[in-house]
């Protein structure tokens, strides 16, 4: 049994979904029309909703117009549809996490180039979830540290005596 006949579309058409999702998301995460977007992009405004609605095929050119133009992550653009998850776009648009690990990679090859192929699988999970650990504690302690400021703004705003006449 085929994809389509099971219900899922055709992969061309999934990912054609999945990146408009993430575009979407973050043209609205920026309060951009798409005017605005296609204006910014420099391109028709009906090039461009066939771009986000995913009519035509992922193009990178256009991908890199997008992000330059919504200020975001190009490179979690792509990834959103290699993982599945348009709102990695949105979660990354600021920090342009994928993108620095992109740069990572690439600095990685350079200085490492044939060598790579000689990583043992386990090596290179036990880094790579070693990094994303490290990440999600950094997380969860800033977290914490807006909690604590949180509480403390409470708590100094309710020894404030009540403005008032």
């Amino acid at each position: 049994m085929d994809a389509e006949t099971k219900g899922v579309p055709p992969a061309s058409n999934h990912d054609g979904a999945l990146l408009s999702a993430a575009l979407r998301a973050v043209r609205r995460l920026r309060g951009m029309s798409s005017r605005d977007t296609a204006d910014a992009m420099h391109m028709p405004l009906r090039t461009y909703q066939r771009f986000e609605s995913g009519e035509t095929r992922p193009n990178l050119d256009h991908i890199h117009r997008f992000a330059r133009a919504t200020r975001s992550d190009p490179h979690a653009l792509v990834m959103a549809v290699a993982i599945g998850a348009p709102e990695l776009a949105v979660h990354t648009a600021d920090n342009h996490l994928v993108t620095i690990l992109t740069v990572g990679l690439q600095t990685f090859n350079r200085t490492q180039g044939d060598k790579i192929a000689d990583l043992d699988v386990r090596a290179i999970v036990s880094a790579v979830t070693a990094m994303f650990d490290r990440l999600a504690d950094a997380t969860a302690a800033q977290n914490e540290a807006r909690a604590w400021i949180r509480t403390g703004q409470d708590a100094l705003a309710k020894a404030r005596p009540k403005p008032g006449r």
